[in-house]
C-alpha cells in the first residue's frame, strides 16, 4: 500500500509539472522564418515586401494574435545567395519554425525549394517574384504569392499588344538569370501570338548599372514597345538613358519590386516615352477596400510612402498566412500548417483583383493584374481599364 502511495503521489506531482507546460506551448507563439536580401544585390528589389509584412504582424500581435497567440518572425539576410539561403533554411528549421517565407532573388528559388522539400518545411515565396516551382502539378512543400514570372511574362505580351495593338516589333530585357529570361521569352511570346511579327530578348549581368551599350542595340532595333523583367536600381539606370536616347516608343515596366516613385524619378521631364507599369498587387493611391485601407494607415504610421505594390504584396502575405494559422490546431507544426495553407481562400479586401487562394491541387492560385499609365502632367500612374485575370496554367481569361 505505502508503494502504491508513493507512485500515486508521484503521478500527481508529475501532473502538477506537466499542466504549466502544456499551458505554456499552448501559449507559445506561432513562429515562421522568413528570408529576405536585406544587404545584397536584390535589397531595394525585395525589403519592402518584408517590411509590410512586418508591419502586419506587428499590427496583428497588438490586436492580440491568433487564436490567443503572437507570432514570431525569424529573420535571416541571405543577400540573394544560393549558399547563405541554404544554410539559412537549416538553422530556421532547427529553431523550429513552422514555415520559411521571403526567398532572395530567383536563382536561390529553386535550391531553396528543393532542400526544403527535404526538410519537410512549406517555403512561401513572397511579393514580388516567384519562379514555376510554385505552380501545378504541386510540389508538396512549395508555394508563391507575388508575381510568378512565366505568368507575369503572359500578361506582359498581352498588355504590350493592348497598348501597341498595331505594333510589329518588340524588345524584352532581363538579368542574365533564368527566372528573368523565362519571363521575358513568355513576354515575346505572347506577344507574338497576338500579332507581333518581330521579338527580340536581350540580356545583361545581375550587376548592370551602365546601360548605354544595351540602349543603343535598342534604338539600333527602333521597336514599338521595350519591356523589362530587372530590379528596381536597374530600371532606375536604364529608364534615363533610354528617354534620351533616339528610341521613341512605349516602355513597359514589369514591377517586380520596381515601385512608382523609382520610374518617376527616372523619367526626365522632356522625355518623349509613354510609360506603363503592371503588376498583381494595387499600386500608389490605387484601391479601395478594408485592407487597402489598413495598409495605407500602417505606411503612414511608419512614415512609409504609399507608392509601392510591393507593400501591398506584403500585407497580402500575412493576410494569406494569418488565415492558415486560424485553422491550425495545436502546436501547428509545419505538415499541419502546409496542410492548413491548402485551405486558403480569402478576399484580399482590395489589395488585388482576386482572392487570394491555396488549394491541394494548386499552391499558387488564379492571379489578377492591372495595368498602369504614366501621366506627365500630374506625375501619377493611373489605372488603364480593369483586373486582367490569369489561371495557374497560364491560361488569360475572357
Amino acid at each position: 500500500m505505502q508503494i502504491k502511495h508513493h507512485i500515486a503521489a508521484a503521478l500527481i506531482g508529475l501532473a502538477q509539472i506537466a499542466a504549466p507546460v502544456a499551458a505554456h506551448a499552448a501559449d507559445a507563439p506561432y513562429k515562421l522564418g522568413y528570408l529576405v536580401d536585406a544587404s545584397g544585390p536584390q535589397s531595394t528589389t525585395l525589403k519592402p515586401t518584408f517590411d509590410a509584412f512586418q508591419l502586419y504582424v506587428a499590427q496583428l500581435n497588438r490586436s492580440g494574435g491568433i487564436n490567443g497567440r503572437q507570432v514570431e518572425v525569424v529573420t535571416r539576410d541571405i543577400q540573394s545567395d544560393t549558399s547563405r539561403s541554404l544554410n539559412a533554411l537549416e538553422q530556421l528549421k532547427g529553431e523550429g519554425v513552422s514555415a520559411v517565407l521571403g526567398l532572395g532573388a530567383t536563382n536561390t528559388h529553386a535550391p531553396v525549394y528543393a532542400a526544403a522539400q527535404r526538410l519537410g518545411l512549406p517555403v512561401i515565396a513572397a511579393n514580388p517574384i516567384n519562379i514555376p516551382v510554385v505552380l501545378p502539378p504541386v510540389k508538396p512543400y512549395a508555394f508563391g504569392l507575388g508575381q510568378e514570372l512565366s505568368l507575369a511574362g503572359i500578361v506582359g505580351g498581352h498588355f504590350a499588344h493592348q497598348v501597341r495593338p498595331q505594333g510589329k516589333t518588340l524588345a524584352c530585357v532581363a538579368f542574365e538569370v533564368p527566372g528573368s529570361i523565362l519571363s521575358c521569352n513568355k513576354l515575346l511570346a505572347q506577344a507574338k501570338a497576338e500579332g507581333y511579327q518581330h521579338a527580340e530578348l536581350y540580356t545583361v549581368p545581375i550587376g548592370q548599372r551602365d546601360f548605354r551599350p544595351v540602349v543603343d542595340k535598342l534604338a539600333a532595333l527602333a521597336p514599338d514597345v521595350i519591356a523589362d523583367c530587372l530590379g528596381r536600381e536597374h530600371v532606375a539606370a536604364l529608364l534615363p538613358v533610354l528617354a534620351s536616347s533616339a528610341w521613341h516608343g512605349v516602355f513597359l515596366s514589369m514591377d517586380t519590386g520596381i515601385g512608382e516613385k523609382t520610374l518617376i524619378d527616372a523619367i526626365p521631364a522632356t522625355a518623349k516615352l509613354e510609360v506603363y507599369s503592371y503588376t498583381r498587387f494595387v499600386s500608389g493611391g490605387d484601391g479601395t477596400g478594408p485592407q487597402v485601407e489598413a495598409l495605407r494607415a500602417a505606411l503612414k504610421a511608419a512614415n512609409l510612402p504609399d507608392n509601392d505594390a510591393s507593400y501591398a504584396g506584403g500585407w497580402a502575405l500575412g493576410l494569406a498566412v494569418g488565415a492558415a494559422l486560424r485553422q491550425c490546431a495545436g502546436a501547428c507544426g509545419p505538415d499541419a500548417l502546409r496542410s492548413a495553407l491548402e485551405h486558403v481562400d480569402i478576399d484580399s479586401g482590395g489589395l488585388t483583383g482576386a482572392h487570394i487562394t491555396f488549394t491541394s491541387q494548386d499552391h499558387y492560385g488564379p492571379s489578377a493584374w492591372r495595368l498602369y499609365r504614366y501621366d506627365a502632367s500630374s506625375k501619377r500612374f493611373t489605372p488603364v481599364g480593369g483586373w486582367l485575370r490569369i489561371g495557374s496554367d497560364g491560361k488569360l481569361a475572357a
